[in-house]
């Protein structure tokens, strides 16, 4: 039996208007067994931005959140595959110049703290250091201001700026900016010609809008996203 495509298209539309979305895609993906092909549907509603009432469609392109965090953990992963770093390096032995707020997790917070959320640094940290290439180096450079919520290992706890801080990792090793990196080592070799990192390169697609509010007074958000300091 194949994939029913009006019946998710269906369900698409009710999801999307009992949720108050202005516009989603759907992609569903099967894979053959017994060497039967993969079979793969691709479905879209709504509008990407209720001021302009542009149609989404199903090559549309979204913003897709802390999914880039994968993105960052595939590249150090990478990394540690081509033996330039390993999982228990101390960060302090890669960016020479950290300095977090506990003198001891500064010198002892690992790769591995970092990619599993446990060095306890506070994770909402989100600020903007401008548009500029070093927007990580500089964001870095600030990270002492940040709490340390817990110790070293203690505990997991969502982190966000562990994540900034593997992108930077990312460019002292490769010597490339975290969205150079990302471009070569994965949207590349994956075929992924409508994937990016910064706004100029979704603006060249039609591209979506995030939105506020509920009900009746949903409207497009005042600003595009966080700022470039925060892609990892």
């Amino acid at each position: 039996m194949t994939i029913d495509s009006a019946h998710w298209q269906t369900r698409l539309v009710e999801l999307t208007k009992k949720h108050g979305v202005p516009g989603a895609q759907l992609g569903i993906l099967r894979i053959g067994r017994d060497g039967a092909q993969d079979e793969q549907v691709t479905l879209a509603t709504g509008v990407l931005h209720l001021g302009t009432g542009q149609p989404a469609t199903t090559d549309s392109v979204w913003q897709i959140g802390s999914i880039s965090k994968v993105w960052t953990a595939t590249v150090v992963m990478q990394l540690v595959d081509e033996g330039k770093i390993a999982l228990h390096t101390p960060v302090k032995e890669i960016i020479e110049d950290l300095e977090l707020r506990d003198p001891e997790v500064t010198e002892k917070v690992t790769i591995h703290h970092l990619l599993t959320h446990t060095s306890g640094i506070d994770g909402d940290v989100f600020t903007d250091t401008g548009r500029g290439d070093d927007v990580l180096e500089k964001y870095v450079a600030r990270l002492g201001e940040a709490a340390q919520n817990h110790p070293l290992g203690a505990t997991w706890s969502y982190c966000n700026s562990g994540y900034v801080l593997l992108g930077r990792v990312i460019e002292v090793v490769t010597g490339q900016t975290w969205d150079q990196a990302m471009k070569e080592r994965l949207f590349t070799p994956l075929g992924l010609t409508r994937t990016g990192t910064l706004p100029e390169e979704a603006m060249v697609h039609a591209f979506a809008m995030g939105h506020l509010g509920t009900g009746d007074d949903i409207a497009p958000a005042p600003v595009w996203g966080l700022p470039r300091s925060c892609g990892p």
